[in-house]
């Protein structure tokens, strides 16, 4: 199942890994490891409630990324034991546990019909917002949201950074946005920050983010020690925490925001239209073919 909910303003929150639903056919093959599910994104859709507040739009998948990641290439290679957390649908954690029983991984013909059911639908619900929002404002400020155990066994050891952000490289957002949007947190008691953090990188934010054609993205990766009590089974909640981060978060998508909207009205019109050649037709027919499936195409 996909959640949308819209909003009026520039701002798009996408939550990919904060679903925990496990299809019956797929919960009893998994292992008991498998079935903690340590690796998605707990309780994180209670952190961002406060996005109506800004008038945002988010949308988020309930589906396990157990399941199907639906951050992840499409066209990602079958998914290695070796590899932590590989592939469209990993078989093992981040922290190298295998996820399914002895024999029970999926194979090239389920991961096919997983994309199928769970990631083209995501997606094209994903595109579709972005070219409403688009088509009032003329660009958006797309989030790609995440959080993470502080401590991964091999892949970091020590705590991550409380707040982590990314750009990928220029390519999905302008360092001014990852600047303002980091700004907020500069300087606040017990918030760590990782800027230009491959924790914070994802197909969602290397797929969709254009800053020429006003696709502003940024992704983002919060240390779940911020707003859970323990970052173990049943993961639950700190309301003081949470709290906290709701307030900082707001003024620093208010700040994104604000950076954003400086950016478009300081860009020529007649510039910004031949970067683009955006076509912001809100009922336009979408090519979604699992296996040709090209997201950027949503801005030509």
């Amino acid at each position: 199942m996909i959640i949308v909910e819209k909003g009026e303003s520039p701002l798009i929150l996408c939550l990919p890994h904060a679903g925990a639903d496990l299809p019956p056919a797929i919960d009893k093959r998994l292992s008991a490891t498998g079935r903690l599910q340590t690796d998605i994104s707990w309780r994180l859709e209670q952190v961002f409630d406060f996005a109506a507040d800004l008038d945002a739009t988010t949308l988020r998948s309930t589906i396990s990324r157990y399941v199907i990641d639906v951050d992840k290439d499409p066209n990602s290679p079958d998914p290695s034991p070796q590899v932590p957390g590989d592939g469209l649908c990993p078989v093992s954690t981040l922290d190298m546990k295998r996820i399914y029983k002895p024999g029970e991984e999926p194979g090239p013909i389920e991961i096919e019909q997983r994309g199928y059911l769970f990631h083209q639908p995501f997606h094209q619900e994903l595109i579709q917002e972005i070219a409403r929002v688009r088509s009032i404002h003329g660009y958006c400020v797309l989030f790609d949201c995440k959080s993470i155990r502080s401590k991964i066994a091999g892949r970091a050891e020590d705590s991550v950074p409380v707040i982590s952000a990314t750009t990928a490289d220029g390519q999905a957002g302008l360092p001014g946005l990852q600047s303002a949007f980091l700004g907020a947190f500069e300087g606040l008691s017990g918030f760590s920050i990782g800027a230009d953090s491959p924790l914070a990188d994802g197909y969602i934010l290397r797929a969709y983010g254009a800053p020429e054609r006003g696709i502003h993205a940024l992704g983002v990766s919060i240390a779940q020690r911020s707003y859970l009590r323990h970052e173990s089974t049943p993961y639950e909640p700190d309301r003081a925490r949470i709290s906290r981060m709701k307030m900082v978060l707001t003024d620093a998508f208010t700040q994104s925001l604000d950076w954003a909207r400086s950016y478009q009205e300081g860009m020529p019109v007649s510039q910004e239209r031949e970067r683009s050649g955006i076509e912001l037709d809100f009922g336009q027919d979408l090519d979604l073919d699992f296996d040709m499936f090209d997201p950027p195409l949503v801005a030509e």
